[in-house]
């Protein structure tokens, strides 16, 4: 491990001094800016990145607008590193972990496993800022990403987030004082049944189920021309996954009406089927209704 990760520095060491001793980044004395001004050129500024290597000691051409007081240098916006203060590739490895652990817990998975740098709040920071890249494009590139098949299932859910208490202030929630912990974040995933098990039955490939999800209100008036923000969510994930083109169209839920109403809006042909689980337990509270709190329990002699 020692021996992997001085190799890693003498690499990181190398590409730093190819990367400073190349000065064309300099090559006008002004820039156009994105303001409409001119940036001047003062000189050159040091950052260093996190890189995969390592850190990266670069010394790059800045250019400052006097009409915006801000400024930038085109070499970051060549190597793609105008954001953050990280490479393209640890950005990637950032986003990979704090999609799968918290903020804190990331930035431990990087430092054991790859040996990276990168604080909890840099972590917080690339999260965020790609979470919002990501929402922008969703809503910009609605392209279909496959076939659909002449039977296909869309299942809507909703499920509570633990959130900072500042992310819930003056929500009311299911604590004993009325306030609340967490937020819904509500998902929809598309599939098919066209393969079949052992058994012959028909089943979904588990592992390739596409979830689309966003703490996002299913919410809107009588009176509104315009669809929830989920609502929109889920009629972009059909459209793209052939769902609004298959002959058969069935909608599984919980039984919630936020679900069936989504689902009578967007797709008024297709049949709405309550999952199982629920449908037990509605039947179960129906027969303690009828039969008493004994009602399940073997008979007693």
């Amino acid at each position: 491990m020692a021996a992997r990760r001085q190799a890693l520095r003498l690499a990181a060491r190398a590409l730093e001094q190819q990367l400073n001793a190349d000065t064309s980044d300099h090559g006008v004395p002004e820039l156009p800016c994105p303001c409409g001004g001119s940036a001047q050129y003062p000189g050159r500024h040091p950052k260093t990145f996190e890189s995969v290597l390592g850190p990266l000691h670069l010394q790059r051409a800045y250019y400052h607008c006097d009409q915006c007081q801000s400024g930038f240098c085109p070499r970051d916006r060549a190597l793609g590193l105008e954001s953050f203060s990280l490479t393209p590739g640890v950005l990637r490895m950032t986003a990979s972990a704090a999609a799968l652990a918290s903020f804190e817990e990331s930035r431990g998975l990087l430092q054991e496993l790859a040996g990276v740098n990168v604080s909890a709040k840099q972590v917080e920071r690339a999260a965020e800022a790609l979470g919002a890249e990501i929402a922008v494009d969703e809503h910009q590139h609605v392209e279909k990403m496959s076939e659909g098949a002449p039977t296909m299932y869309l299942g809507m859910d909703g499920t509570g987030v633990p959130m900072r208490a500042q992310e819930v202030a003056d929500r009311a929630g299911k604590q004993a004082d009325g306030s609340a912990k967490t937020r819904e974040a509500k998902l929809v995933t598309i599939w098919t049944a066209e393969s079949r098990d052992k058994e012959g039955k028909p089943c979904a490939i588990r592992d390739r189920l596409p979830i689309s999800a966003a703490i996002e209100s299913a919410a809107t008036l009588d009176t509104s021309p315009h669809l929830s923000d989920f609502a929109e969510r889920v009629g972009r994930e059909a459209a793209c996954r052939g769902f609004t083109e298959a002959p058969h169209q069935l909608v599984l839920g919980d039984g919630s009406t936020w679900i069936w109403n989504t689902a009578t809006e967007l797709f008024p042909p297709a049949t709405q089927i309550l999952d199982r689980f629920h449908a037990k337990e509605h039947l179960s509270q129906v027969g303690k209704v009828i039969y008493g709190g004994s009602y399940g329990r073997p008979a007693m002699d």
